[in-house]
């Protein structure tokens, strides 16, 4: 039920539907043009997210297409999911701020104190 509502809230975000929209797209050519030798029609594949009836996808490249789409789908659920949480955790006084919201939750994906990503051994 929680879910359904952001995704509401997406929905009725143009922005954030857009957003979605263009990373889907992006997301479904990337993703099919490293694992097949031909590549997917990046027109073909904008026009079935908005109409599965159009575009010229094949029944594989389509089946392809509606598991990235909920991947992505599941991913914007999540990420909205955590922006209300950590404003609800900063309203409440909880944690100090973004920073510290992703220090303690999401700690894989913290940026050093810094400010600065360190760089890559081997680059």
């Amino acid at each position: 039920m929680l879910m359904q509502m952001i995704d509401c809230v997406i929905e009725q975000n143009p922005s954030l539907s857009a957003r979605r929209t263009i990373d889907m797209r992006r997301y479904i050519v990337n993703r099919w043009n490293r694992t097949h030798e031909e590549s997917i029609d990046e027109d073909g594949v904008a026009l079935f997210l908005c109409d599965e009836s159009r575009g010229t996808l094949t029944d594989e490249q389509r089946v392809f297409a509606k598991e990235c789409r909920e991947e992505i789908k599941a991913c914007y659920r999540n990420a909205v999911l955590q922006m209300f949480q950590c404003g609800e955790m900063m309203r409440r006084h909880l944690v100090s701020g973004p920073e510290e919201y992703c220090r303690i939750f999401l700690p894989q994906h913290t940026v050093p104190c810094s400010k600065r990503l360190p760089l890559c051994n081997g680059l």
